[in-house]
């Protein structure tokens, strides 16, 4: 994070006696995605009166959501230190720095303030199912359990429900409803195909029996999101182009609101939601089994819950800056462009209780710029051109963009940041609007809304105006994240290479574009698109992308978590992203599957949550409702195809 713009307010300022002047104060700093958070603050009688948190560019349902809450904190703290809200991390540290600088505008001594908590009455409760964590798992786990006549206690840290569930685009399924529609008895792959697929991705050494599970299961809860009002719809073509040679598995959800329609059902099934309550420790009987957990309240007091059966569905470990970074090594992390999820110790309260520590990953998903806004880079990030890494050699065959972990994987490998460069011939293409295209494809959807002559959307981009590719290259040189350099040499000085390294590697590639054979990566002859031949060179710097983390307990494949003798521990379950297993060594290549695991996995540890706790649950099919039904054909009738 960093503090990008400040003013003063109000030229109308009194000073108390503190040194504190009254009036209006604003603040600006970097939150969620590079989204730039406001702050205004005013100050009367040397106090905050009031506070604003304009959170429009954050995340829907999350950040944006957490925004009001934020700005309260900072009211009733009396300080820019708001440790209170502790999810929407991104968002709160924008909020934190941002009201830091208000308050020093304002002449408080902002060193010396602490958070000022007003400490509410400890409390406990009994409940049949405590579901720790509220995003895309957790709440589906509290619906199911609650469905089975279980009482169900959710606490969430943030104040909104869903968590980066919201921000999903779609979630894999083989065999659901809507490609038996679309596909019937033409389908080409099935359960066997795709469970051979994530194990053989896993060289077998990932959670086989849970990925069969999760491969059969996955169908069901298209059908059981559908049957609660959920609008998935199956995508028109997969994402990636590495995967337009399978059936679309990719049931897409974007713009369906998914959280409006579970948050009524859970509403009607009777679930207590803790809002803004984290959950800090289990609790275990003198057999190790878990029995409930301690939670701190909004107010700072303690909550005490006492369950039959506890799920953890806190989204793993992406803001553990710790684990983050013994995860991707030291060099990755600060290289990479990590979005963290919300702070909270969900993985860890469990191994503290004795879980086994399962394999640790990041989800590795796209290379991007830092600090700068949308740009030409989507183009030259995204598209098959030379990539050289910090030495100034090519590091990958480029067609590995046509998926996007795989090519990101291989930037990381690179020490988390790689290097495009074009020259001047390049450009003129692109930016050659008598042209239907530029002749490189984008790597997995059209950014620019290019189509084909029938209408559909291709996998070409657009070409740009000179006068914004120069401003976007301008952009990039000012955030020292790109550059446009009269010779190699100069273009080496930028990436840190040795500039005969670079020129040698430039020549060959010219050798491979010119002779349709790339004999060093065997890149596909038809990508061989451009030399790099005469300058100016313009060269974009990009950086690993990692859209959060994975992993931190094994399960068996009723989510029940285990100790390191795979022994189940009594009352726990995991959910989503906090498990290992279905992912190993690497993030799975296959579209929607994410999402798919922490739906599926809250559906089922919700079933086993209940059964535990002594209830009859019904089992799940992919038998539609006539609710079901209904909201299979309105998504189909309202989709938007255009991909993100």
């Amino acid at each position: 994070l960093s503090l990008v713009a400040c003013s003063s307010g109000s030229s109308n300022t009194e000073q108390t006696e503190t040194g504190v002047k009254d009036g209006e104060y604003t603040a600006s700093a970097e939150g969620f995605g590079n989204g730039e958070v406001k702050v205004t603050i005013t100050v009367k009688e040397g106090k905050i009166a009031s506070a604003e948190v304009d959170g429009s560019t954050q995340s829907e349902g999350y950040g944006k959501t957490a925004a009001d809450g934020l700005a309260q904190e900072i009211v009733d703290g009396q300080t820019y230190d708001i440790d209170v809200v502790s999810g929407a991390t991104a968002t709160r540290d924008a909020v934190s720095l941002a009201a830091k600088d208000c308050m020093t505008q304002a002449g408080f001594d902002v060193d010396s303030l602490t958070t000022i908590v007003e400490t509410g009455e400890s409390e406990e409760v009994e409940t049949d199912v405590l579901v720790i964590g509220m995003g895309a798992s957790g709440s589906v786990a509290a619906l199911k359990a609650s469905e089975s006549g279980a009482k169900v206690i959710g606490v969430e840290a943030t104040e909104a429900l869903g968590g980066f569930g919201n921000a999903a685009q779609g979630m894999f399924a083989i065999g659901s409803v809507e490609q038996d529609e679309r596909y019937g008895d033409d389908a080409e792959t099935d359960e066997e195909y795709w469970y051979n697929h994530m194990t053989s991705h896993n060289n077998n050494l990932g959670n086989s029996k849970l990925v069969r599970e999760f491969v059969a299961e996955a169908k069901n809860t298209v059908s059981y999101m559908l049957n609660h009002g959920v609008k998935f719809f199956l995508s028109q073509t997969a994402q990636q182009i590495a995967h337009f040679d399978t059936e679309v598995v990719y049931h897409r959800w974007n713009g369906a609101d998914p959280f409006t329609y579970i948050g009524q059902y859970l509403d009607e099934n009777g679930v207590e939601i803790r809002y803004n309550t984290t959950a800090n420790s289990l609790i275990t009987d003198a057999d190790g089994n878990v029995t409930g957990a301690k939670c701190t309240k909004k107010d700072g007091s303690e909550l005490t819950v006492n369950a039959k059966s506890v799920i953890v569905a806190t989204g793993s470990f992406a803001s553990n800056a710790e684990l983050m970074e013994e995860t991707l090594g030291e060099e990755v992390y600060n290289n990479a462009m990590v979005l963290a999820g919300s702070q909270l110790p969900g993985v860890e309260m469990m191994w503290d209780i004795g879980a086994s520590k399962g394999d640790l990953l990041t989800m590795n998903h796209g290379v991007t710029t830092k600090g700068v806004e949308e740009t030409v880079s989507q183009i030259t990030l995204n598209s098959p051109i030379l990539w050289v890494n910090g030495q100034g050699k090519r590091f990958m065959n480029e067609d590995l963009l046509k998926d996007t972990v795989e090519f990101t994987s291989a930037v990381v490998a690179q020490g988390g940041i790689a290097y495009t460069i074009v020259d001047q011939a390049t450009i003129d293409r692109w930016t050659d609007t008598t042209k239907e295209n530029t002749g490189t494809w984008v790597h997995y959807w059209d950014r620019f809304g290019i189509k084909d002559a029938d209408g559909n959307p291709t996998t070409y981009h657009a070409t740009m105006s000179k006068e914004d590719l120069d401003k976007d290259f301008a952009a990039l040189q000012e955030a020292n994240e790109g550059g446009v350099f009269d010779t190699l040499e100069e273009a080496a000085a930028f990436i840190g290479c040795d500039a005969e390294d670079l020129k040698e590697t430039v020549s060959n590639y010219n050798s491979y574009v010119n002779s349709g054979e790339d004999t060093e990566f065997y890149k596909d002859a038809e990508d061989l698109k451009f030399t790099v031949e005469e300058g100016p060179f313009y060269v974009t710097k990009g950086h690993a992308g990692v859209l959060g983390a994975l992993g931190g307990v094994n399960t068996n494949e009723k989510l029940q978590v285990l100790t390191p003798e795979f022994k189940v521990i009594g009352g726990l379950y995991a959910t989503g992203n906090n498990i290992s297993g279905v992912s190993f060594a690497a993030y799975q290549d296959v579209e929607g599957v994410g999402l798919g695991f922490s739906l599926t996995s809250g559906r089922l540890a919700g079933a086993q949550a209940a059964e535990n706790a002594g209830y009859t649950v019904v089992e799940d099919t992919k038998e539609l409702t006539e609710v079901g039904k209904a909201t299979m054909e309105e998504a189909k009738n309202s989709k938007i195809e255009q991909e993100h």
